[in-house]
């Protein structure tokens, strides 16, 4: 890798953890100099990021720092919380609902219980610096988990079920696609309604026992997010079967 290459990567790094969005560079005389390397082989590391649409040079002001989406991982045991604090950014979490349901067919096959088996739904609004992102539906296994929505009032929902039950959680699925927002999602992720928002929908479950604890949809602005899916281990026969996935829970308005 060529030096300025090198210089562009940790200056990204640097960026993610120490900057925000609408904040400037240092000048390149600065930045040359903690890097030790000549203005020319800086300004190639900078115009790789201008080039990537994480910078914008502005003649007579500097180097100014775009809105950037945060990366996320869609692996079996990634958090928002924790993903969004990684990168460098401040993860909130506030509850906007909370109700009992009783599963109908379609619920019931996405969780895989009976139909008629409890279920209790729990909304949560999160933002990213103070700015709402995502909004998801969680659906949880009321008799596995009673009570969840006494114990959880905010923050990462598998830690607090970590805390409370003592059952680890971990990604069975996600799969992803694009929908447009209904006029309630646009109005909490202030967001417009004609541009979409990127779906995930989750099977969680137990570590111990396999059984899905959570069945989640996840609605986020397609501006916020860079969905990152790194391939793992072959999957077996079992596994590799493709099946139609039910129909979403989550009704669209």
């Amino acid at each position: 890798m060529a030096i300025y290459q090198e210089v562009a990567r940790a200056l990204e790094q640097d960026i993610r953890q120490n900057f925000r969005s609408g904040d400037y560079l240092p000048s390149e005389a600065v930045l040359a100099q903690r890097f030790s390397i000549n203005r020319h082989t800086l300004r190639r590391a900078v115009d790789e990021l201008i080039d990537a649409g994480m910078l914008l040079r502005q003649h007579g002001r500097g180097t100014q720092i775009i809105e950037q989406a945060v990366e996320y991982d869609i692996a079996s045991r990634a958090r928002f919380t924790e993903s969004v604090e990684a990168s460098g950014h401040l993860a909130e979490a506030r509850v906007i609902e909370r109700k009992l349901l009783t599963a109908d067919a379609t619920l019931a096959r996405a969780m895989w219980i009976a139909p008629g088996s409890p279920v209790q739904l729990i909304e949560t609004l999160r933002s990213v610096d103070g700015r709402p992102v995502t909004l998801i539906s969680h659906y949880l296994h009321a008799t596995a988990l009673p009570e969840i929505a006494r114990h959880y009032d905010g923050g990462s929902l598998h830690a607090c079920i970590g805390t409370h039950y003592g059952r680890r959680l971990s990604r069975r699925q996600g799969l992803i696609s694009a929908v447009m927002p209904s006029r309630r999602e646009s109005v909490l992720l202030q967001f417009p309604r004609n541009m979409p928002l990127l779906k995930v929908r989750s099977n969680n479950v137990c570590v111990s026992s396999g059984e899905v604890l959570e069945y989640s949809v996840a609605r986020s602005r397609c501006d916020a997010f860079e969905y990152r899916v790194q391939p793992g281990l072959e999957p077996s026969p079992a596994e590799s079967t493709v099946r139609l996935p039910p129909r979403d829970p989550n009704h669209e308005h």
